[in-house]
């Protein structure tokens, strides 16, 4: 390779520089090869126990949520019922209290006209 500034100096220290390169070439070439064969096998195990712990965690969080929804189906349609049974008072006895207001008023008024004063 020729030196375009045939200074020795220079030359000297591009001569360091191109070691430090093929250094650095090699450290990184180790860095990759060891990061390939250790430290990513080493991380997507961890990862996938976390993973695994996770489903496993998730599934029996599932499974003791359904059992407390089985146990309080009955409850649940117990309370429905009981609800759907008090709406349906109410409307007959709103619907019983508009009737009897409503005869109540019609029976006056028939009254009146029996004795003339409507």
């Amino acid at each position: 390779m020729s030196n375009p500034f045939h200074d020795p100096g220079a030359a000297k220290l591009l001569s360091k520089v191109r070691e430090d390169i093929t250094d650095l070439r090699g450290d990184v070439h180790k860095l990759l090869t060891y990061t390939t064969r250790y430290t990513l096998p080493k991380g997507a195990r961890e990862l996938a126990g976390s993973a695994r712990q996770g489903l496993t965690s998730g599934r029996n969080y599932a499974s003791q949520h359904l059992r407390t929804l089985g146990t309080s189906a009955p409850r649940q349609a117990f309370g429905l019922l009981a609800g759907v049974a008090i709406v349906g008072l109410l409307a007959a006895g709103v619907y019983a209290f508009a009737k009897s207001d409503c005869c109540r008023a019609r029976r006056i008024e028939e009254e009146e006209e029996e004795l003339g004063i409507g």
